[in-house]
């Protein structure tokens, strides 16, 4: 994934392009879900022979199994045995039927509720994390032997998610919502009453334990999500054996897509503070040319300096005047963004891998100054401080304290890898290599201006660009006039055919319109319904 773009005196610039393949080809993915599908039907034969006390094969209580094979899936609270089990007999009705006698284990029911029960697995992890694909929530399943809970601590502990609680008013009810997909998709006769039975019942985890082990079954307490969390933890601490790097070394994509996510809050907001009049005639054009994220402060900050910077250094011709700025447009943006950070850090430390420099971005929410602790080693505390790395507020402030932020960025050894060693480059070449791998129109220029603006930029400055505040046309001036042009306006690049140019520009102006005409529609729908225009 990795290229040296060039050479400088001091180093080499490490640029990291797009392109890389991080989906497993459908043979290795054919092949986990094999292994994941063996795995399960062990745990069922366990449960099956647990049943009423009978041996191992398939032993127990004949209608017992029968419910099993009906109602027995693996979704649940505890771990997959007992999830089975609490399944089987406390979220379906007894079979009164007669059963027939001797062997009664089928062998093609058990395959397909085995079939099913990986699927309302899969089901659930990918409804209750965004942009995990359905190959990696195998992965996790394949590692934690089909363990819900512990994946889904393992997902929470590798993507970074510092302040998540399974008990916050968000995470319970895509809990819930979850919990009854996931009994929909495997096949339960009645998913309400699965998600009733494990969500409406109090406390008493050691009673399921006990009772699930005893030679006869009764109906225990279930645990609430807290109680089963905590639970989770000391089940993690009895699978020693789970090599996390070797089973998830191609999660960087759905690290990568949390990232964007995390990017487009960021640009959305830089859009709402900079001044409307001046962003829609004037400040469009730098920002879908150099408005990125990285630099030495905030990554909103820093999207207004760059933009800022780039329109006062090389200001353009006649502009149009836009309605709005198009999604693909953002997305771009985003990805350059991040190959621009990805690149500054590859330059930085050579021997990172790819996956470990999304871990520090992701666990650092793209703040530079977090996923380089030796971005400011030789900084004074005081401009420390006035650039956001610790005290910071306003836009998507999250470490407020020194202790906070280490709690934070250890989430991950790859930071952990950095504190150890020095730089390879200084801050300036890795400035260029990210202004390269964004494709920025002059990388040069770029990277000689953030690695000085700190110098260049009051504190007063740096103060307003972090107050969340929207910028005045006044303010947005005062800034623009610290900037004193040293490069020439560039001259207007000759196509030999300027065609597709022109069909792209005809195309975006028309996709303009369209959205913008949805938009106005849906407001004045929206005024007329609190009936402001009556």
């Amino acid at each position: 994934m990795s290229s040296d773009a060039g050479t400088t005196n001091s180093g080499v610039l490490r640029v990291i392009p797009p392109g890389r393949r991080f989906i497993p080809y459908r043979a290795v993915q054919d092949e986990e879900r094999s292994r994941l599908l063996s795995k399960i039907d062990s745990l069922y034969r366990e449960a099956c022979s647990r049943i009423g006390g009978g041996g191992g094969g398939g032993g127990g209580v004949p209608s017992d199994v029968a419910r099993l094979l009906v109602s027995g899936v693996v979704v649940g609270l505890l771990d997959p045995v007992s999830n089975i089990l609490v399944n089987t007999l406390f979220t379906s009705d007894p079979i009164t039927h007669p059963c027939p006698a001797g062997p009664y284990m089928d062998e093609a029911k058990l395959g397909e509720m085995v079939r099913r029960s990986l699927d309302g697995l899969v089901a659930f992890l990918v409804y209750f994390f965004p942009y995990l694909a359905g190959w990696e929530a195998v992965r996790y399943l394949l590692i934690t032997d089909a363990d819900l809970f512990i994946a889904t601590r393992l997902i929470v502990s590798y993507r970074g998610m510092t302040r998540f609680s399974i008990t916050s008013p968000a995470s319970a009810e895509a809990f819930v919502v979850s919990l009854r997909l996931a009994a929909q998709v495997a096949g339960h006769p009645e998913p309400p009453r699965l998600v009733h039975a494990w969500m409406s019942r109090q406390s008493g985890l050691t009673d399921v334990a006990d009772v699930l082990s005893a030679s006869r079954m009764e109906l225990p307490k279930l645990p609430d999500l807290r109680e089963a969390w905590d639970l989770t933890a000391y089940r993690t601490c009895s699978q020693p054996d789970i090599n996390i790097p070797d089973m998830l070394c191609e999660t960087t994509r759905s690290l990568r897509i949390v990232l964007f996510d995390t990017f487009r809050c960021f640009y959305l907001r830089a859009l709402a503070r900079l001044p409307r009049h001046g962003l829609r005639t004037r400040y469009h054009r730098s920002l879908l040319k150099a408005g990125y994220c990285y630099g030495p402060m905030d990554p909103v900050s820093n999207i207004i300096l760059n933009t800022i910077w780039y329109d006062a250094t090389f200001s353009g011709g006649e502009r149009p005047v836009l309605d709005m700025i198009g999604p693909r447009s953002l997305t771009r943006l985003e990805c350059r963004s991040f190959f621009g950070l990805a690149s500054f850090i590859k330059t930085r430390y050579h021997n990172l891998s790819d996956h470990e420099i999304t871990q520090c971005l992701v666990a650092s929410s793209g703040y530079l100054s977090l996923a380089d602790p030796n971005l400011h080693a030789d900084a004074t505390r005081a401009t420390h401080l006035s650039f956001g790395d610790i005290n910071l507020s306003g836009d998507g402030a999250v470490w407020k304290t020194a202790q906070h932020r280490q709690q934070c960025v250890d989430c991950y050894g790859a930071i952990d890898k950095l504190k150890n060693q020095s730089p390879c480059t200084r801050t300036q070449e890795a400035y260029e290599a990210a202004a390269t791998a964004a494709w920025h129109p002059n990388p040069e220029a770029h990277a000689a201006f953030l690695s000085s603006c700190k110098a260049m930029l009051p504190v007063s400055v740096a103060l307003l660009l972090q107050s969340g505040e929207r910028l005045t046309s006044v303010q947005v001036y005062y800034i623009s006039s610290l900037f004193s042009p040293k490069q020439p306006t560039p001259e207007p690049i000759k196509m030999k055919n300027p065609c597709p140019v022109r069909v792209g520009k005809r195309r975006s102006e028309a996709q303009q319109r369209r959205i913008t005409a949805k938009v106005k529609a849906a407001l004045e729908r929206h005024l007329l319904c609190d009936g402001v225009g009556n």
